[in-house]
């Protein structure tokens, strides 16, 4: 009985390592989201300290980043534009092909009519 014992405390020790271990591997794949969060605090961080610290005056600075922020939100409306036109240009054509699509079935459907139904003959004579 002894030995049979020492077995099972063994095997129950080492499932409960098992579990363990998979529990922390389950655990670690969270890590990325916090290295991404982090990553991109410092770059913030940076962009921030090497802004102030730049050789030019305060004046020059506010006018620079507002001058690129304007710029970016012209390139960004550009860009916004342009992107509409072309889901517009592209639904245009869509609807157009489906259009067309849609014809050709319908004269598809009229032959194949023609052909299953029986040309009616004046039995009336």
């Amino acid at each position: 009985m002894n030995e049979e014992n020492q077995k099972k405390v063994k095997e129950e020790s080492y499932e409960e390592n098992k579990k363990k271990v998979v529990k922390e591997k389950k655990e670690g794949t969270n890590y990325f989201l916090g290295i991404l969060i982090s990553l991109l605090t410092g770059l913030f961080v940076g962009f921030i300290l090497g802004i102030l610290s730049a050789p030019k005056p305060g004046k020059e600075i506010r006018k620079d980043i507002k001058d690129k922020s304007e710029e970016f939100v012209t390139k960004s409306k550009q860009s916004v534009t342009g992107t509409i036109d072309k889901t517009k240009e592209f639904i245009e054509k869509g609807k157009n092909k489906l259009e067309e699509v849609k014809g050709k079935g319908k004269e598809k459907v009229e032959e194949l009519k023609e052909v299953i139904t029986p040309k009616k003959e004046n039995t009336e004579a």
